[in-house]
């Protein structure tokens, strides 16, 4: 992927952390606590491995991006996503949490707290990846709609 280093690959990773496990990194689950401080010397092709890392592949079965299942102190399945752009990489928070529940359900109401929580964590670790100057696809979006026509 190009622009993918080491070194913005950790500060993806460490502002995720930092916000997915408010409690300081003592609560960060092996092998994801890895992540919260990655070793700058290493290539990054040797950190986007299994069994965090997963490559996410085109429908050609060309490399499209990655997911890192770092989860969260509320969500063990919260994935950072980086995916390939011509403006370089993009980053994502996938809360894989997408489900319907029938409203019915004993459990919806449950269900739906725990989606706005997750949906909180996606938009604050989006809102601070920006702020220190990495590529979202929020900020995609906001450069296309600030084009003139």
């Amino acid at each position: 992927m190009k622009g993918l280093t080491t070194a913005l690959l950790a500060r993806a990773c460490r502002i995720f952390l930092e916000r997915a496990y408010p409690q300081g990194p003592d609560t960060i689950p092996p092998p994801k606590k890895h992540f919260f401080a990655l070793d700058m010397a290493q290539p990054v092709e040797s950190v986007l491995v299994p069994p965090v890392c997963q490559p996410l592949l085109r429908r050609d079965g060309a490399l499209r991006g990655y997911t890192l299942r770092l989860g969260s102190a509320l969500h063990p399945h919260c994935k950072l996503q980086i995916v390939d752009h011509d403006e370089g990489c993009v980053f994502s928070v996938d809360t894989h949490d997408g489900f319907f529940i029938d409203p019915t359900h004993p459990e919806a109401a449950r269900w739906r707290t725990f989606q706005e929580t997750n949906r909180r964590l996606k938009e604050e670790i989006e809102r601070a990846w920006e702020e220190a100057g990495l590529l979202t696809f929020n900020a995609l979006l906001r450069r296309e709609l600030a084009r003139p026509p």
